[in-house]
């Protein structure tokens, strides 16, 4: 049913429960599993006196906590006896970056986690999962933390 599985990753507590999840699905049908992360950066401020002060965070500190993530999540797949078939670490809109693995795996199922953003906040803002499931061509499987 499930030959390639694309799973959507930021390290939280429902990101982990839709790894969790995932690798049940990858055991049962055999699939590939894929990893997408697409760190997001925000802004750190501090306050001097009577200033505030952005303090830049560098590509490098990007890619290195994108890592990081990337990195548990391939231990928490081998500690379930599975191996990654690919890992991405996006740099574009979170939704994009996990279509466009999804079309570049060829993935017939997109797992992720599912957060709670208010109904009247998601209609404002959108949520990753609402625009990945609206943008897939396959199916979607948001998993609840």
């Amino acid at each position: 049913m499930f030959t390639s599985i694309v799973v959507a990753i930021d390290g939280s507590d429902a990101a982990n429960n839709a790894l969790e999840t995932a690798c049940g699905l990858a055991k049962t049908f055999g699939a590939e599993l894929h990893l997408i992360h697409s760190p997001q950066v925000e802004t750190t401020s501090v306050a001097v006196g009577y200033t505030v002060v952005d303090l830049p965070i560098t590509p490098e500190q990007i890619k290195a906590a994108g890592q990081a993530v990337i990195d548990a999540a391939t231990t928490k797949i081998s500690e379930a006896g599975l191996t990654v078939s690919s890992t991405t670490i996006g740099d574009d809109d979170p939704a994009d970056d996990v279509l466009n693995t999804a079309k570049l795996n060829d993935a017939d199922l997109i797992v992720m986690g599912r957060r709670g953003l208010g109904s009247v906040a998601s209609l404002f803002l959108g949520s990753v999962s609402q625009k990945v499931s609206r943008g897939a061509e396959c199916s979607c499987l948001t998993v609840h933390s």
